[in-house]
């Protein structure tokens, strides 16, 4: 039997023992739901879990975003690629008042639990800053370009933006934490805590994209 058909039948055997797990009793209380997924060996069952017991909001490549009973985000792996991102996002080495905050997390990382945040617009991204977003995302690309390794040139509005908090801050975090610009730049990467943004997506680092996304 060749390699291919090999890989093949242990992937069938994955997904049949996953679909046979056993799955605990559902809850409405959030700490046994949290631990009961923790709980869980595989990640087809974890999902088959929540989606029953929580309310499903979106869903990525790497993660599945679920909104709790206590009006809470809970992050829920689905791969490798999802655990390496709610560990780096649950890091203590992660934190700014722009930082969604992390309310807590497995030991193993197959969920992370976030602050509910409403979704932010461009405009209000402006009235909370004084900064317009597509300058911010140009800047901020432009201040992590080597990160991303990008040969993004210096953009004319640049002196004015740098001056802000929020870049300022943004830009410290992100080449402390090795943050890719590109998430930074998008308004979908946003919330809003009423009184200034919110990133609530931090866990694509430089070291996950080259491990997991480069190739």
């Amino acid at each position: 039997m060749d390699n291919n058909k090999l890989l093949r039948f242990a992937s069938i055997y994955s997904l049949a023992a996953a679909e046979k797990e056993e799955l605990p009793e559902n809850s409405k209380n959030l700490k046994v739901i949290k631990k009961n997924i923790e709980g869980l060996e595989t990640f087809n069952a974890r999902k088959r879990y929540a989606e029953k017991n929580l309310k499903h909001l979106s869903s990525g490549s790497s993660r599945i975003v679920y909104l709790t009973s206590d009006k809470t985000v809970l992050k829920l792996a689905k791969n490798d690629k999802g655990l390496a991102q709610n560990k780096a996002e649950a890091s203590p080495k992660v934190r700014s008042k722009y930082l969604n905050k992390i309310l807590s997390y497995s030991e193993d990382f197959s969920w992370i639990e976030t602050v509910y945040r409403k979704k932010i617009t461009e405009k209000q991204f402006k009235k909370q800053t004084g900064v317009d977003f597509d300058d911010f995302g140009d800047c901020i690309r432009y201040g992590l370009k080597s990160i991303s390794k990008s040969e993004k040139e210096k953009p004319s509005i640049f002196e004015d933006v740098s001056k802000s908090s929020i870049y300022k801050e943004m830009e410290e975090v992100g080449k402390k934490n090795k943050l890719m610009g590109g998430d930074l730049a998008r308004i979908s990467s946003w919330c809003t805590d009423g009184e200034k943004p919110i990133l609530i997506d931090s866990g694509l680092t430089k070291d996950i994209f080259e491990k997991y996304y480069e190739t």
